[in-house]
């Protein structure tokens, strides 16, 4: 740290790029440079992920590079754009041009070599730079060429420009390529380890354990000592008395999409300047025997939900920032996959509840209709009686109209124990082959009384030999629940029409009719348990509200499907579709 006119001048952390082969190559580059340009000195600075510049190569003066390489500063363009004269995309920067602000600033983060001025004519003096700025095609720059002491003692001239570029411009679109394969060649490659290690932790797995799976694969992927994804709310050894501090110091990265290098001094982020490595986190690298970690927070939209954390051991190389860059990516990856988790165990809690709901439902309902038998029976016991008892024409019609309310009465509970029975995940349903022709025509024939009765036409076309699998008990209520529905919604003189075809290897029943109808605001509750129309019209018909749900179950709990359109004065049509039996070689269909 530097303090100069009344500013103060940190250095960032050093040697976060590249690796040494890169850095080799790169200086070769510089020398090449040098030659070609009649240079004395060149240097290369490069661009880092996280957003300052470092030197890495720098040819012709070891004392320049003893000093400068590897050593990073702000990304600070603002001297070389405001006082460099452009010359054929080069900025040359005359050292009587800077004022004391810059020169602070280029003591601090820059180097000044020591030799005289030149006394030639428009000679070069020590102050002065010649700087390019070299980017990619998309305008993203990637590195700074530094010339420095030219041979021939002057400053540079437009002519002069001109022709370093004409002998060196390949070795700029040389620089840019090493630095962008440095970006993202390291960065892909850990990406792509990390990547396959998630392919071996098991999915579906709850969010706690999921963690520690993750953190599991990861370590055997990355060349690091460590990788624990730790969640915000766990609590890690060696860290427990500065659980807060650190939680807040991770939930602000976060919010800066930002990352924190801990080394032994000095802790880093991106969008924050060094400060000195906070006490909790100097015992949680020795509690893990860490010469250095890498923190990257995790989260969705604002919610910080865990932190994964790479450590280092004594002797390993500092974080690059090609790592860093891969790391973030990797968090990525690792926050969906946590994400998805933490989802799926709200959807199975949710799931629970809602499980834990119907079966208190479901109990309630059995109780209820266990409840009302023995009532129902003793009413059914003492009108046996009173009818034995040659009862006066005026007792009589009483009498009737205690066994029809009895008779709907019992109808209610058979139909709650039906409903409460389709109702039951865990009830054990033993399959068997149904031929649900035979069933189809069996409701035709036992309604067709009630529909003659009642001045109904119904009218059945059955194919032969439609089988399909299922609990026969239930497949025979669901066709009896279609057919008296309709009918008896269905007024004297109208139609009620049913047919039963196989279409792509389902059973297509349909059954239609020329009744009241159903208007557009009920139709999406007709399959609610006791749920009853509104409409004056249907309210005169008797029903418990339970013979459409315990259908619409019994039709789902084997594999199909059950839909309903309808005109208010113009009639409802059901079309229930199940899979048929495997083998089923129906022919063709033929009258009922």
């Amino acid at each position: 740290m530097r303090e100069e006119d009344g500013r103060t001048y940190e250095r960032p952390r050093g040697q976060a790029w590249g690796n040494d082969a890169q850095r080799a190559v790169l200086h070769a580059i510089a020398e090449d440079v040098a030659r070609r340009s009649d240079h004395r000195v060149v240097a290369i600075e490069v661009v880092r992920s996280d957003g300052h510049l470092e030197f890495v190569a720098i040819a012709g003066d070891e004392s320049a590079r003893d000093k400068m390489l590897g050593q990073a500063s702000p990304l600070e363009l603002g001297h070389i754009l405001e006082l460099g004269v452009e010359m054929e995309g080069w900025r040359h920067i005359a050292g009587d041009r800077l004022d004391e602000i810059t020169r602070a600033w280029l003591d601090a983060y820059g180097h000044r070599p020591d030799v005289p001025p030149s006394e030639l004519p428009d000679g070069w003096h020590p102050d002065d730079q010649m700087v390019r700025l070299l980017s990619n095609e998309d305008g993203e720059l990637r590195a700074l060429l530094y010339l420095d002491e030219p041979l021939s003692g002057r400053r540079p001239t437009t002519e002069t420009a001109r022709t370093i570029n004409a002998e060196s411009g390949v070795l700029f679109d040389a620089i840019i390529s090493i630095v962008e394969r440095e970006l993202y060649g390291e960065q892909v490659r850990m990406v792509v380890q990390a990547r396959r290690a998630f392919e071996t932790v098991r999915p579906g797995l709850p969010f706690d354990e999921l963690v520690r799976e993750l953190s599991r694969a990861l370590t055997s992927a990355m060349d690091v000592a460590t990788v624990d994804v730790v969640a915000a709310s766990s609590v890690v050894e060696g860290l427990e008395d500065g659980r807060d501090e650190v939680a807040a110091l991770m939930q602000r990265q976060w919010e800066r999409r930002g990352h924190v290098v801990v080394e032994r001094q000095r802790t880093w982020s991106m969008q924050e300047g060094a400060i000195v490595t906070p006490p909790a986190l100097t015992r949680l690298l020795d509690t893990h025997d860490l010469e250095s970690g890498l923190l990257v927070p995790i989260g969705a939209g604002d919610e910080y939900l865990a932190t994964m954390a790479l450590g280092r051991a004594s002797g390993a190389p500092r974080w690059i920032s090609s790592e860093i860059h891969a790391a973030t990516m990797v968090a990525a990856d690792v926050g969906r996959l946590l994400l998805e988790a933490r989802l799926m165990e709200r959807e199975r809690a949710l799931n629970a509840e809602m499980r834990a709901t119907n079966e208190h439902r479901r109990d309630m309902v059995v109780t209820l209709a266990h409840e009302l038998r023995n009532p129902v029976s003793v009413i059914w016991s003492h009108l046996e009686l009173m009818q034995h008892d040659a009862p006066t024409d005026i007792a009589r019609e009483s009498l009737d109209a205690m066994d029809r309310a009895a008779r709907r009465v019992e109808d209610m509970i058979d139909a709650l124990m039906a409903l409460a029975a389709v109702s039951d995940p865990d009830r054990a349903v033993i399959r068997a082959s149904v031929d649900l022709s035979a069933t189809v025509r069996d409701s035709d024939e036992f309604l067709a009384q009630v529909a003659e009765r009642g001045g109904v036409d119904l009218v059945t076309s059955a194919a032969d030999g439609v089988v399909v699998l299922g609990e026969e008990a239930a497949l025979q209520r669901m066709v009896a629940n279609l057919f008296s529905n309709a009918v008896k919604y269905t007024p004297a003189g109208g139609r009620v029409s049913v047919t039963l075809e196989v279409d792509d290897g389902e059973a297509v029943l349909t059954c239609s009719d020329t009744g009241i109808g159903i208007s557009e605001a009920d139709l999406p509750h007709v399959f609610t348990p006791f749920f009853r129309s509104g409409d004056p019209a249907a309210r005169d018909r008797p029903g418990t509200g339970l013979g459409l749900s315990i259908l619409e179950r019994v039709v789902r709990a084997h594999d199909g499907s059950v839909d309903v359109t309808s005109e208010v004065g113009a009639g409802t049509t059901f079309v229930v579709r199940l899979p048929v039996a495997p083998g089923d070689a129906r022919a063709e269909p033929g009258a009922g």
